[in-house]
């Protein structure tokens, strides 16, 4: 049980609803950390401005991006 207020989707600000929208609209589910965030909609609007440089203004080919992920996954010991 979270100690925060997640923010949910139904019943929401017009602005929080936006950013829910916009978070769908990139492929994301509304995870549990996207609600928590949206209690401070600056950060969360911070955040979906960076995932949106990095996944819909990339300039690596799919390959490369893919190759990036694992990559970065073996150096840090991470099950991909």
């Amino acid at each position: 049980m979270s100690r925060i207020k997640l923010v949910e989707k139904e019943g929401c600000d017009e602005e929080a609803e936006a950013l829910f929208n916009r978070m769908e609209a990139m492929g994301f589910s509304l995870l549990n950390v996207f609600k928590l965030w949206a209690n401070n909609l600056k950060g969360a609007t911070g955040f979906l401005h960076i995932a949106e440089a990095l996944y819909l203004d990339a300039s690596l080919s799919a390959r490369y991006r893919e190759l990036a992920y694992l990559r970065a996954s073996q150096v840090n010991n991470c099950h991909y």
